[in-house]
């Protein structure tokens, strides 16, 4: 017995303990890794042959055929797919590459004259031809209705097999091809932006620009005016819009600005660069003002000249990554569970 009351531990009780929490903890791990959340990404299996579109005529014996089957090119799919029959050898027309484009299915063109790289595929399924009309969004500008032909060979009396276009015997697939609306690429938050460098001048009241940890932005002020706030590690806090705020920039957003000084030869303003080093959970504004220096204003009143704007505001919206505050966490009905089927192993093992 120890001072405090409780069993002393023997050499080879210590060693039974930690054995004990050995298995605990590895019990724990192997309950959570068998019942984590399994994405759902798997491939599905393959579908029936019942999932594909038939030119079978539902209700009849087997050998004949529906007048007539419809279909639709979705403008959010990428192909549709049929089968002749599913119970019969059927020939398919036009052949060669080629579709009917008329509602009588009797004019033919190459299908890869009619929308840019379409194609019919042949696959086997459940031992019948299916085919699949795969066309490029891209090329889908207008509606256009497509059409194939489906026939059930028939024979004569002398024994030939021979296609007859008989009752029950060709069917007309007919496929309405939707049209794709043409994606927009997004506007550039300013010509100057997609140039480089954007200046914000006098001659401006407001000047938009974005910024994200991929794309750094580079500006700077019209002749004449000077950044505000001077100190890099500042900036103004925009997100009530009004710009007046001036606070320290990490206390926003992870980033930094730097300032390249233009060659005094060429009598430039300098350049400055703001990087994004982390993104921010969310969309954050900022702020930076280009105002008129003092001398330059004093030369202008002077002048008789009028000063339309003494700063341009220069507006930062700097774009935030949601997944950046995202941590996966399990909720209380879950963790019981791991912590019961970990204590179950536990016991099977001692």
């Amino acid at each position: 017995m120890t001072a405090w009351g409780f069993p002393a531990f023997t050499e080879m009780s210590r060693i039974r303990l930690l054995e004990r929490i050995f298995r605990f903890l590895l019990a724990i791990v192997l309950a959570g890794v068998l019942l984590e959340p399994i994405s759902s990404s798997a491939t599905p299996g393959n579908s029936s042959s019942s999932d594909v579109p038939t030119c079978d005529k539902a209700g009849t014996s087997p050998g004949e055929l529906r007048a007539q089957l419809d279909l639709t090119l979705s403008s959010d799919s990428d192909s549709v797919s049929f089968k002749c029959s599913s119970a019969q050898e059927a020939t398919r027309e036009p052949s060669n590459g080629n579709v009917y484009t008329d509602e009588s299915c009797s004019q033919d063109h190459p299908l890869a004259t009619v929308y840019t790289n379409a194609k019919l595929s042949e696959s086997i399924d459940a031992d019948k031809i299916k085919y699949t009309l795969t066309i490029p969004k891209g090329s889908r500008t207008t509606e256009k209705v497509l059409c194939y032909k489906c026939t059930l060979p028939s024979t004569d009396p002398e024994g030939k097999s021979i296609a007859t276009q008989t009752e029950g015997k060709v069917c007309k697939v007919k496929i309405t091809v939707d049209a794709v609306e043409p994606i927009k690429p997004e506007p550039e938050s300013s010509d100057e932006q997609s140039t480089g460098v954007i200046e914000c001048t006098g001659a401006d009241t407001t000047k938009e620009a974005s910024v994200s940890a991929e794309s750094p932005l580079s500006f700077k002020c019209g002749a004449g005016m000077s950044l505000h706030p001077t100190n890099l590690t500042d900036v103004f806090d925009d997100q009530d819009g009004k710009c007046a705020a001036e606070v320290a920039l990490q206390t926003l957003v992870d980033a930094t600005l730097t300032k390249t000084d233009a060659e005094a030869t060429h009598n430039e303003q300098p350049v400055y660069r703001l990087v994004v080093k982390t993104a921010p959970p969310e969309d954050t504004a900022l702020c930076y003002k280009c105002v008129t220096t003092s001398s330059n204003l004093e030369t202008k009143t002077n002048s008789g000249e009028e000063s339309a704007a003494k700063e341009c505001l220069l507006k930062i919206s700097v774009k935030g990554s949601p997944s950046s505050a995202f941590s996966p966490t399990w909720g209380s009905p879950q963790g019981a569970l791991v912590f019961f089927v970990a204590a179950q192993m536990m016991l099977s093992m001692s």
